[in-house]
């Protein structure tokens, strides 16, 4: 375009800075700098590219401990990522996001990462019980509480963490393969007329990726009953064994093997972004 940049573009905000958001904005700016390998040589990413994070919580990544958020923020004030906290998001507006101080923050795209809701054609079906975000609620046996005759797992089902008073399951990808494995065994045993076993979720830990730069995290979690936090290098090297062995259980080896050779190959001519 001839004239100048409106206040808004190229600014990029991303709402929530969970594990999800902070990934995406580390990727964002790396994918930022490849664009002058697309022909985009009028664009200065230092000068003209924007990202901004905001967060609701007092910190980055609160579902870690706050050292590894300060780690987390530290790099991303590397990355020139605009990080607020403590800043609560009111209205997404056509051109930004105004918080709830009264604050407009100028933005071309909006990203909403701060949590998951489920369909809303689950509210109410069939007169399942369902929570605040349309999950179903289920029983530890992955029951619904009204029709012991189906079943929830995964994003869209609140299910109870057996050991903590009071808490639900997280919506992660391990608790829905774990849910996945258990409900096999119970769908067996309920056309055996067997008692049905309850479901205990198993935390294997949380590794948070900064793009090419880092990973913060923990590992195990209730495996050695404490948490191992790792940062850095070995984190790395966790995170990538840890993603291989998900696309190993999804793929079988020979597709992950010739994905990954070809990932390597192209890794120079095509932009990495990765949303999950």
């Amino acid at each position: 375009q001839a004239e100048s940049l409106r206040p808004e573009q190229l600014q990029v905000a991303i709402i929530g800075a969970g594990a999800t958001g902070v990934e995406l904005a580390a990727e964002l700016h790396n994918t930022t700098r490849a664009l002058v390998s697309y022909g985009l040589d009028r664009i200065d990413p230092e000068k003209d590219m924007k990202l901004i994070l905001i967060e609701a919580a007092d910190r980055i990544v609160p579902a870690l401990p706050p050292r590894l958020s300060d780690a987390a923020t530290k790099l991303l004030a590397k990355l020139n990522v605009n990080v607020l906290t403590s800043a609560r998001v009111a209205e997404v507006l056509p051109d930004g996001v105004r918080l709830a101080s009264g604050e407009t923050i100028p933005a071309e795209l909006v990203v909403w990462a701060a949590g998951v809701k489920a369909p809303d054609f689950l509210k109410d079906l069939g007169g399942l019980e369902t929570n605040r975000i349309n999950q179903l609620v289920v029983l530890p046996t992955l029951q619904t509480t009204r029709d012991e005759n189906i079943f929830a797992i995964g994003d869209c089902a609140a299910c109870p963490w057996l050991g903590k008073e009071g808490a639900q399951v997280p919506p992660r990808a391990q608790a829905a393969h774990q849910q996945a494995s258990h409900l096999v065994k119970q769908i067996q045993n309920r056309l055996r007329h067997k008692p049905l076993a309850p479901w205990r979720y198993r935390d294997f830990g949380s590794l948070v990726s900064l793009g090419e730069y880092s990973v913060v995290g923990n590992l195990m979690g209730s495996l050695t009953g404490s948490n191992l936090w790792i940062e850095g290098w070995f984190a790395r090297m966790m995170y990538e064994s840890l993603y291989k062995m998900h696309e190993l259980a999804l793929h079988g080896f020979w597709k992950v093997t010739l994905d990954t050779a070809a990932r390597v190959i192209t890794r120079r001519t095509e932009p990495h972004v990765k949303l999950h």
